[in-house]
């Protein structure tokens, strides 16, 4: 995995939706969750599941610069650390609280309403570990550099999808087990040999 490549990844908690918080004498804020720890997403297109680990993005919060947009729109920055956006780990996972400017005032009323209703966060992978003992490859993100949060609509993986990156490339650039590497060079010479065979075929029948 290359520390330089951005993965997107979108979440949806019917539980427990992305909020409009208001208190007496305090600014409107945006309260949501960008990541549960330890919650498997479901199949990412087919080729494994994810997780995050606890305390995945410890090292972002030291000394973050993450922004927070409406929908990923860069032209509508929602708000910004330190001052205006606050990221913080806590036994669930990433929570964020945004203090939007004035003109966001017509997002507000959509996500009061829950027509948004999911989160979704730009991030760089660390370090991360593959598990290809199940049926499934899954891949716990043990750390990562976070970059953005946006509140989205309706994620199009209900716990996890993919943005930036497409899934393959995240799978294909995993670490590779013995097991698994054996069985690819076994599987190349297998085809070396079906070509061989194809090849004599086509002399004989000269």
């Amino acid at each position: 995995m290359q520390k330089e490549t951005k993965e997107q990844r979108e979440i949806l908690l019917p539980e427990g939706k992305i909020e409009i918080r208001k208190e007496d004498g305090q600014p409107t804020k945006i309260v949501g969750y960008a990541v549960r720890w330890d919650q498997l997403s479901r199949p990412i297109w087919g080729m494994f599941q994810e997780r995050f680990a606890r305390g995945a993005f410890s090292a972002t919060l030291i000394n973050p610069d993450v922004y927070a947009s409406w929908q990923h729109d860069s032209r509508e920055v929602l708000g910004r650390t330190p001052n205006t956006l606050q990221l913080t780990e806590d036994e669930v996972g990433l929570r964020y609280e945004i203090t939007p400017p004035s003109w966001a005032e017509k997002h507000l009323e959509t996500i009061e309403r829950g027509d948004v209703r999911g989160s979704s966060f730009i991030f760089r992978s660390v370090k991360d570990e593959w598990d290809e003992s199940g049926d499934m490859p899954i891949r716990t993100v043990r750390e990562a550099e976070l970059l953005e949060v946006s509140p989205v609509t309706t994620p199009a993986y209900p716990q996890s999808s993919v943005g930036v990156r497409s899934a393959e490339d995240v799978f294909q650039g995993r670490p590779q087990s013995a097991q698994a590497a054996e069985a690819e060079r076994l599987e190349a010479e297998a085809r070396s040999v079906r070509e061989h065979a194809l090849r004599l075929k086509r002399i004989n029948s000269i």
